[in-house]
């Protein structure tokens, strides 16, 4: 660990332990010394009640304004902070008051249910707060901008339990610097977070910020240990964080058409999570203050929203990609809807002092967004369903009706071969084709297109009565199963059939059984497909067609990205301590050199551009080579293309090469490995044969993508691939592209070589 992270690390987590020690203290005191909500005015040196906040304890007390505070704790003189034309307490306990014409009143403030519930609410926040800049900076502690974002975590956590406490000392030392920290920190890493370079007007208007902030942050430091505060400080404070908000608005919109798609996607994140911060504080808190000094919400409730801001950066550099922020918008605005109806109940909750209709409210409230859920998910399935139901069954209409058609289709040529040699008057084919029957029926037999009174399938029974000369069995073997029926009308001159038209009718009978064969087992293995087609197979077209994708991407990351990260932490560290030494140089070059390296192999893996430099021959005795210096097989390459052909030809061919010859090498354990390229008039052909122990088809389908790989791009030719091959004899594999004009020119010279 380099000496600058080891001197963040000791900055870091000991300014968390400071914060989480004097937490613990003032949330302690501030349930020892809750807030009464009294202001008070000196009048000829007694102190009377010149406001009642109705969120205080002084509220339920029945205190009311011009009772005169006699003694706090049975003393006197009663110490007071004075804030503009009004003072309050230092420290509450049993407050004495004396009203005109009851005498005196006696209070004693202590803890309720609401207020353990407030710390409760309000400490949770703080340490989402703390554990949110925690997290960021332990995933990347070398960056600048994340320790930025740990400060304003932490500025805002402090902002809470400033806003929340009663206790004064501690506290206000804590306020003056956290209340003029907050607007410059946010805008800061707005900056930083958004923009990739700063413009220089804006780095000005940062550092006139922070002077500002310095400056303002020293005054009320003074003023706040002269036990004086004037009473437009509070109101300076709303218009900061109002004024940085628009600012931030401003320069998004002053920079929008300039920024690129992961500028804006950043823009747009922290823009959205910025409004639903901040929004409750600034409307419910901020300008009621400003306008008629009084809050609608209080300011420790409506504060709690900050932990939006910073949840919502962290799940964005969790994700480490793009995301478009714009189909996220309409989501959250309706999330946003939900969280400040929460956000009104939880105030409600707190203010009623958890009472029976608050939490009735509570628990509607969940009931309510529940059912909604639920209904959602459930209108969703049923419309999902619904749709898949009728997709399937025109999808089943559709496919019956093609092979009701197609049956028919095949078993007209050999009705038409028996009327071209034969005078018959008509015949008919009956093929029990699983549960139903295809019927085809020529001449005086062209009508019949059902059998009434027999079942699914037609037994030969079904067929007498209706004036065939000879029913003969559709079987290739005897005893094998009987798939359907040839009735043979009479022929037109009335003789019998000869031994020949017998002989020809046999063999026609022989071959249309093997056809109908061939075709019902077609159709069971396109049954078996489909029943992969919704859970396996559609998956695995996406996985082969994805697969390369993912390769480069997990390349990237975990040797170019570690790379560039190692970089620029140890760049940093450098523009730190403007110190360096060989060892670190070395080092770097290393790394640069690595990533060259790393760069270079993708680079071939995704264009391989030796085949541009070299030729697709020598490129191919390169692979050749490097296939046998890595234990491949002994390797015979014979290649007839000529140079002139197709760049994307030679490109394409190539991977195929390369795929084939790494499957021989990983899986085949052959012993000899033959490639062969050559040309024709109208395709170019590849053929690569090997003797190792051969693929089984049952197998094959669940093992790899190498094989769909090389199928998508034969196919975006318009090519073809053949496969022959057995377990235990090898595997030959014939690609064939169709030629394109303009892909080669002929009379190209024969280019043979051997690697082995």
């Amino acid at each position: 660990m380099s000496t600058i992270l080891r001197k963040y690390n000791w900055v870091i987590y000991g300014t968390a332990l400071l914060y989480l020690v004097a937490a613990a203290y003032i949330h302690v005191a501030t349930l020892q010394n809750p807030y009464t909500g009294l202001l008070f005015r000196e009048d000829r040196g007694a102190w009377i009640v010149s406001s009642v906040d109705r969120a205080g304890h002084a509220a339920q007390w029945g205190v009311r304004i011009g009772d005169q505070l006699v003694a706090v704790d049975g003393k006197a003189p009663i110490d007071m902070i004075e804030l503009g034309s009004q003072s309050y307490l230092k420290q509450s306990g049993t407050l004495l008051f004396m009203r005109d014409g009851l005498g005196t009143i006696e209070m004693r403030n202590s803890a309720k249910s609401s207020d353990v519930y407030k710390g409760l609410f309000t400490g949770c926040a703080e340490l989402a707060l703390l554990a949110i800049g925690l997290v960021a900076y332990r995933k990347k502690p070398e960056s600048h901008m994340v320790r930025r974002f740990y400060a304003l975590n932490v500025s805002m956590a402090a902002t809470l339990l400033s806003v929340y406490s009663t206790e004064n000392t501690l506290t206000g030392w804590i306020m003056p610097l956290v209340a003029s920290s907050l607007p410059y920190l946010l805008l800061a890493f707005f900056i930083s977070f958004v923009f990739r370079s700063v413009p220089r007007w804006i780095g000005l208007v940062l550092a006139l910020y922070r002077m500002m902030a310095a400056l303002f942050a020293a005054y009320a430091l003074v003023i706040f240990s002269l036990g004086v505060i004037p009473g437009w400080t509070r109101s300076v404070i709303h218009m900061g964080l109002f004024a940085t908000f628009l600012a931030i608005f401003a320069i998004a919109a002053a920079y929008w058409k300039a920024m690129d798609r992961a500028e804006k996607n950043s823009l747009l994140t922290f823009a959205a999570a910025l409004a639903f911060s901040l929004l409750p504080y600034l409307f419910l808190c901020a300008l009621p203050d400003l306008l008629w000094g009084e809050f609608m919400m209080p300011p420790d409730t409506a504060l709690t929203g900050l932990v939006i801001l910073p949840a919502s950066v962290l799940w964005l550099l969790a994700r480490q990609k793009l995301v478009d922020m714009r189909f996220y918008l309409p989501r959250l605005a309706i999330h946003s809807l939900y969280i400040g109806l929460m956000l009104i109940l939880i105030a409600a909750l707190i203010r009623s002092s958890a009472s029976k209709t608050t939490l009735v409210l509570c628990g509607a409230f969940l009931i309510l967004v529940l059912m909604h859920q639920m209904s959602i998910n459930s209108i969703k399935r049923q419309r999902e369903r619904r749709e898949d139901r009728l997709d399937r069954q025109r999808l089943e209409m559709s496919i019956r009706l093609a092979e009701h058609r197609n049956s028919r289709d095949l078993l007209r040529m050999p009705a038409e071969l028996v009327h071209s040699v034969t005078e018959i008057e008509g015949l008919c084919f009956v093929w029990n084709r699983d549960t139903e029957a295809v019927i085809y029926g020529t001449g005086r037999f062209a009508e019949i297109t059902e059998f009434p009174d027999a079942g699914k399938p037609i037994p030969r029974e079904a067929l007498s009565g209706h004036g065939f000369e000879q029913v003969l069995d559709l079987v290739v073997q005897p005893g094998e199963p009987i798939i359907g029926y040839l009735g043979l009308g009479a022929k037109k001159n009335r003789t019998v059939f000869t031994s020949e038209e017998l002989g020809l009718i046999d063999k026609v009978r022989r071959e249309t059984v093997r056809l109908l064969t061939n075709t019902a087992l077609l159709d069971e293995l396109r049954q078996a497909r489909g029943k992969l087609t919704g859970d396996q197979s559609e998956y695995r077209l996406v996985e082969a067609q994805e697969a390369k994708q993912v390769r480069t991407s997990y390349y990237l990351h975990d040797h170019v990205l570690q790379n560039l990260i190692f970089l620029s932490r140890d760049l940093e560290e450098l523009h730190d301590t403007q110190q360096c030494s060989k060892q670190h140089t070395a080092i770097w070059l290393k790394c640069l050199y690595d990533t060259q390296r790393d760069i270079r192999l993708l680079c071939d893996d995704l264009y391989p551009h030796i085949v541009d430099q070299a030729g697709l021959g020598d490129a191919l005795r390169w692979l050749m080579r490097t296939i046998k210096e890595n234990g491949g097989p002994t390797t015979n390459l014979v290649n007839g293309l000529p140079e002139t052909l197709s760049p994307l030809y030679k490109i394409t061919l190539f991977r195929i090469v390369r795929e084939l010859a790494n499957n021989a090498l990983k899986h085949a354990k052959a012993d000899n490995l033959t490639i062969r390229l050559w040309e024709t008039h109208d395709a170019v052909h590849c053929q690569i044969k090997d003797d190792g122990i051969g693929i089984d088809p049952v197998a094959a389908g669940g093992r790899g993508f190498g094989l769909a790989t090389i199928g998508s791009q034969v196919a975006q030719f318009k090519g073809d691939i053949d496969i022959d091959s057995a377990t235990g004899r090898g595997t030959n594999v014939h690609v064939w592209l169709p030629k394109q004009e303009g892909s080669s020119e002929h009379g190209a010279a024969h280019q043979g070589g051997t690697a082995g």
